[in-house]
């Protein structure tokens, strides 16, 4: 499982979009990764036609989630652009 690309998110939750490679047959784009209120992180899959395009079971989230904090080294990806300029 890789982490190919961090962005920023698009609404104030939101701590990034990102994209990961799950295996060598398997890519996914702008996943968000979300801040509940009560702290906890979740990866949400992009929505196509007002419904999200896939949902994963609860330990392939937790991986994903796991995966996309840590490319973001604990910061958000607005943080991470902010500290390359």
């Amino acid at each position: 499982m890789k982490i190919i690309n961090v962005r920023p998110g698009g609404r104030p939750k939101d701590l990034a979009v990102f994209d990961i490679e799950i295996g060598p047959h398997l890519r996914l784009y702008n996943l968000t990764l979300r801040k509940s209120p009560d702290g906890r992180l979740r990866t949400l899959a992009p929505n196509a036609a007002g419904k999200h395009s896939a949902s994963f079971h609860p330990e392939l989230a937790e991986q994903i989630t796991r995966a996309a904090v840590a490319a973001m080294g604990g910061f958000a990806a607005n943080e991470i652009e902010s500290q390359v300029q």
